[in-house]
């Protein structure tokens, strides 16, 4: 078994560089650990072939596992990605067989396997001139401490996951049996978030993994928790909060009056990430008054930065004696598309614009760290434009290319219906947008924010309901 110092001195034969000379090279710390973690796992005597080169095996996992975490967690910390490309750090170091061959063993190995990649990985990033609180969160994170409140630390747990199922899974299946595959992936399945599953879920995956996960999810339950009561289910509405506008979240407290009104839920209220009622104090209070179970459900247009980092960890911030329940934000609910539509259809017959000849032109937040806002703008304006009605389907962005002003300066002359892809009457939806197609002179009608329509608190309600019913 290899030590650290030994470890240590096999590296720096492979990598002559120092943390001091990182100034002469143009490299940061991060690159230099970077470069340091690949020529480690470069030494790996076992090797695989990929794209018809054979190369050492760890070495093309870390690498996989930088690649799936910049695809779950585009913005993720500097820690969180050390911690990622040194999740088996000279793996092979430590054999299976050098423990005993029984379940116990096994658990002692991987224990092992923790205590000596976070050992390890910890010499490399010191010798890299990488800070000590960044060190010791690094550890952490591949020692997989407080994997059911730390985010990070479950979104590198789903990222290993998720690199298991697209990379490993086709090689280790034929090893056992189809009833064994089964029970591994639900293993699999339970160590991942609810981001981690839907990511699992549009992987281009082997045709036979994929009906070993859907054979594994047919004969699993698929709700995090159990079927619960809705009268005993407290519902939040979690929001950013808006800036600006004539009555800021006044949307959003109409969806919560519109559920509250129909009697479903034990309660209903907004929980705000920047404004008030703030977050916390709407978790506390639907506590305090008796419900069983929280469903947290995200007024957001795209699993970003907001919903997959901010939201989960001040949930996890407070300690929730009752079950809680995250929902996908409402931008992910497959309905919203045709929602939108019908919305666009409306305005424009309300304006005497033949649709058919019309532009829709659907216009999102956009963001400059992270594609999550984009993404689903585009996915929603795919699926308009597949159900047909106008002429063409554009999208355009408020904080990225192309820009808003840019879209509709390029054709000023064709009806324009615009659709807000926002979900309250904030700044953006109440004043930039209307601004724009003011300032650029296009023949533009603006349909609103698809948040603000009424129909949406009863998609909110049906989506809450079946995730808590299983139905």
């Amino acid at each position: 078994m290899v030590g650290s110092s030994d470890f240590l001195r096999i590296f720096a034969m492979v990598f002559h560089i120092r943390a001091s000379d990182h100034g002469a090279t143009g490299m940061t710390p991060f690159d230099i650990a970077i470069l340091r973690i690949d020529a480690a796992n470069g030494e790996d005597p076992n090797s695989v072939v990929v794209d018809g080169s054979s190369r050492p095996a760890e070495l093309i996992y870390s690498e996989r596992m930088t690649a799936m975490l910049a695809r779950l967690v585009p913005e993720a910390s500097e820690a969180l990605q050390l911690a990622a490309r040194a999740q088996h750090l000279r793996r092979w170091t430590i054999a299976r067989d050098s423990y005993p061959m029984d379940r116990a063993g096994y658990h002692r190995w991987r224990g092992e396997l923790k205590r000596r990649h976070a050992e390890w990985a910890s010499a490399i990033l010191s010798e890299s001139g990488i800070d000590a609180e960044t060190i010791a969160r690094v550890a952490s994170l591949i020692r997989k401490e407080n994997l059911k409140t730390d985010v990070e630390s479950q979104a590198l747990e789903d990222v290993a996951c998720l690199v298991f199922v697209q990379h490993y899974a086709a090689d280790f299946a034929p090893k056992h049996t189809h009833e064994k595959m089964i029970g591994i992936v639900q293993k699999t399945w339970r160590k991942m978030s609810e981001e981690g599953h839907r990511a699992a879920l549009a992987l281009p995956l082997d045709p036979g993994v994929r009906a070993i996960v859907e054979a594994a999810l047919a004969t699993a339950a698929r709700l995090v928790h159990a079927p619960m009561a809705l009268s005993n289910v407290a519902v939040i509405l979690a929001a950013h909060g808006d800036r600006g506008g004539d009555d800021p979240n006044a949307t959003l407290f109409r969806h919560c009056a519109a559920l509250r009104a129909t009697g479903t839920f034990h309660s209903v209220s907004a929980g705000i990430l920047r404004g008030e009622p703030v977050l916390e104090d709407a978790v506390r209070a639907a506590v305090a008054s008796g419900a069983a179970c929280l469903a947290v459900y995200p007024m957001f247009m795209a699993e970003g930065y907001f919903t997959r980092k901010v939201l989960t960890q001040r949930l996890a911030a407070l300690e929730i004696p009752v079950d809680v329940h995250v929902l996908p934000p409402l931008g992910a609910d497959p309905r919203l598309p045709d929602l939108m539509r019908a919305e666009a259809l409306v305005t424009a017959e309300r304006v005497g614009v033949a649709a058919h000849t019309a532009r829709l032109l659907i216009v999102g937040h956009g963001s400059k760290i992270g594609p999550a806002s984009a993404e689903a703008t585009r996915m929603a304006a795919a699926a308009i434009e597949r159900a047909g009605g106008f002429a063409r389907i554009e999208t355009a962005f408020l904080e990225e290319p192309e820009f808003l002003e840019d879209a509709l300066r390029r054709d000023t002359a064709t009806p324009t219906i615009v659709s807000g892809y926002f979900s309250g009457d904030g700044l953006h939806a109440a004043e930039d947008v209307p601004e724009a197609i003011v300032e650029t002179g296009a023949a533009a009608i603006y349909a609103g924010p698809i948040g603000r329509s009424e129909r949406v608190s009863e998609m909110v309600r049906t989506a809450i309901s079946s995730a808590m019913t299983g139905g």
